[in-house]
């Protein structure tokens, strides 16, 4: 993480300063007085735009994070909900039910997690839910009160393939497009910094300025994708799911 955040600020660093050092040199070179107003214009004009697009792009991905996580906790919730109806339906009869039901909790964390970081779900975790669907099917109901739970459990089951679906989702979501136009947004405000003569405290916020840039967009790119980087979602909630159910089992 600070080795992709010093990278991503040192290039910008660089990047910027190159962009705005060429600029000085044509500035200066065809300068002219009554240009002086207008090139200050576009100035606020460009890096109000790029502070809006930043705010919005990092907004994005915060709210990405939200979601996904908001997703994982659901899941988990009807991971445990499915556990609780089997023991009411019948403790012993779902013993097997259960079991299985732990193997697709554990699974979800051994192969859903991973194959999420390439873009992808596992198909052990899809056959696991089949055949767990499948034993739960071949339930004999003997009261109307376990109708209503089997009715419950098949419920909860299908929600968990939605569940999945969002994170394969969120998976696959890309950088925000105006990412782009952010780095042009800022390549044309460095351009503008070229209206200035290099001076001591011109250049330390210049710098400065090309430090938070970097940053940010190292945020923004980092967390664009939720199962990988340090900014990932782990699957620390199923993790503490699976403990629990194997010791109500037990």
């Amino acid at each position: 993480m600070w080795l992709g955040s010093i990278l991503a600020m040192g290039f910008t660093t660089a990047t910027g300063f190159v962009v705005y050092l060429a600029s000085y040199k044509l500035i200066a070179k065809y300068k002219r007085g009554d240009l002086k107003e207008p090139t200050n214009n576009l100035f606020r004009v460009v890096g109000m735009l790029v502070s809006l697009m930043l705010a919005l792009a990092f907004s994005e991905v915060i709210v990405q994070h939200r979601t996904i996580r908001s997703a994982v906790l659901h899941e988990t919730a009807a991971i445990s909900d499915i556990s609780d109806v089997l023991k009411l339906f019948g403790n012993e009869v779902t013993r097997e039910h259960r079991t299985i039901l732990i193997d697709y909790a554990q699974a979800v964390i051994d192969d859903d997690w991973p194959a999420l970081s390439k873009d992808r779900l596992s198909p052990r975790v899809g056959a696991l839910k089949t055949q767990l669907a499948e034993g739960v099917l071949k339930l004999k109901p003997a009261t109307s009160n376990q109708e209503k739970l089997l009715s419950h459990i098949m419920a909860d089951i299908d929600a968990l393939s939605d569940y999945r679906v969002v994170r394969l989702g969120s998976a696959l979501v890309k950088p925000p497009v105006f990412v782009y136009v952010i780095i042009f947004g800022f390549l044309v405000t460095m351009a503008c910094f070229g209206d200035y003569q290099p001076q001591p405290p011109l250049v330390v916020l210049a710098f400065l300025y090309t430090i938070f840039v970097g940053l940010v967009l190292y945020l923004v790119l980092a967390m664009s994708d939720p199962f990988q980087g340090n900014f990932g979602v782990g699957p620390v909630p199923f993790e503490h799911l699976v403990e629990t159910l194997q010791s109500e089992i037990r």
